[in-house]
């Protein structure tokens, strides 16, 4: 990935950067500070592994193109979650039209890549609840509508504000706010009724 945006990076550009914009000698530092955090939302948004890299790429692709129309309204952190939420989107049109190639394609690692337990020396007890726990809110937080899902997901894997979410979605405050107690009181409903079973 980094050949790549490295090429990217010595490709001529038409429009030079303005003082609104980013600098393209800037740039190369923004995609070492943010280039895991949009991963890891992609990951979390499309769930493949591959796809989740291809548009992390594609994600600075679009970001170098459009960094002179950067306003600085929003932090660069919120501009590429927002580019990488419209990508995920469109990746999810695009998948929709293969479902039927696709629907048994999907392989375990794929789906235990997104969330990991991080608990530096824990028990094996612990570490098989808190997988288990992992596991089902993922299974509910799945099977949530798509912008109720991205919302949640923002919010508690990326830990981004309200009004970063709003930003980055184009949503208004309330409809965030919205969403994501819809999305709140479905898992946490979902994962009361699978526990108690």
């Amino acid at each position: 990935m980094d050949t790549a945006l490295t090429r990217l990076a010595a490709a001529p550009f038409r429009h030079a950067g303005t003082a609104a914009g980013l600098r393209a000698a800037d740039f190369d530092e923004i995609v070492r500070q943010h280039q895991r955090r949009i991963y890891r939302l992609l990951l979390s948004l499309v769930r493949d592994p591959d796809a989740a890299d291809t548009l992390t790429q594609e994600c600075f692709l679009r970001a170098y193109r459009k960094r002179a129309s950067f306003r600085g309204e929003a932090s660069i952190a919120t501009w590429l979650m927002r580019i990488a939420i419209n990508l995920a989107t469109d990746h999810g049109k695009n998948r929709r039209r293969a479902f039927w190639s696709r629907l048994f394609g999907r392989s375990e690692a794929s789906e235990s890549a997104a969330l990991d337990v991080t608990d530096p020396q824990p028990s094996a007890e612990r570490a098989l609840i808190a997988s288990e726990q992992v596991a089902a809110v993922r299974a509910v937080v799945n099977e949530l509508p798509a912008r109720q899902r991205a919302i949640f997901l923002l919010r508690f894997v990326e830990e981004m504000s309200i009004e970063e979410i709003a930003h980055a979605t184009g949503l208004e405050t309330g409809t965030v706010k919205s969403h994501l107690h819809r999305a709140l009181s479905a898992v946490r409903q979902q994962v009361k009724l699978r526990s108690s079973t």
